[in-house]
């Protein structure tokens, strides 16, 4: 699935109570976050909650929104419960038939009063090739490119996020963000969150999947 876009949803009043030299130094802010019941919870304003899942692994959910006391649009992503990778690897190599999903809020500027950006989505599947014994875990598509480690039943790494899609109203926005990437992977499946941002862009959102 191409970008969702919205438009400027989330321009609002920042309450700072020092006003602008009480914000944050960045607009943007990105991170890994605790999940339940399929959502994150960080009482942000203009908070918009989705989940990626698969049935018999586990859920990765992700959030946008902003943070008014910090000046900050916020993207972060946890994993939900406790998935069901199966036991760890230790060497050969496997392919795993995934489905990813994240949230990207792009074009984002803060003045004094207001903090402003345009949020999409993407969405697709994804083949990863695990080598255990190298341990990698790597694949693309037009939309995410994974660059992972495995370390055990860990994965980390990264991911480029690369996004493009009309948006309402007219116009377009397109770009890549990189973001880290963390989650577990065994005999059964694998799951992991990701997350990013740079100076006018935050990204963050998952991917789960069986083994093949």
């Amino acid at each position: 699935m191409k970008l969702v876009p919205l438009t400027v949803i989330l321009s609002l009043p920042i309450l700072g109570a020092c006003g602008p030299t009480g914000f944050a130094s960045s607009a943007t802010a990105s991170r890994v976050a605790p999940a339940s019941g399929g959502t994150v919870n960080l009482s942000l304003s203009s908070e918009s909650n989705r989940s990626v899942s698969r049935a018999g692994v586990g859920t990765v959910a992700y959030v946008s929104g902003t943070d008014v006391d910090r000046g900050q649009i916020v993207a972060a992503a946890g994993i939900s419960g406790t998935p069901n990778v199966g036991a760890a690897r230790t060497s050969g190599s496997g392919t795993y038939t995934t489905r990813y999903q994240y949230v990207v809020v792009d074009n984002i500027t803060r003045t004094d009063t207001l903090i402003s950006g345009t949020r999409g989505e993407e969405a697709g599947t994804m083949s990863l090739a695990a080598d255990f014994d190298a341990g990698t875990l790597t694949g693309s598509t037009s939309e995410l490119t994974v660059n992972g480690t495995i370390s055990g039943s860990d994965v980390g790494g990264n991911v480029t996020a690369n996004y493009s899609g009309s948006v309402l109203g007219g116009g377009t926005i397109s770009g890549s963000v990189n973001g880290e990437l963390a989650g577990d992977i065994g005999t059964n499946g694998v799951i992991a969150t990701f997350h990013g941002s740079d100076n006018n862009t935050v990204m963050a959102g998952g991917l789960v999947g069986s083994a093949d």
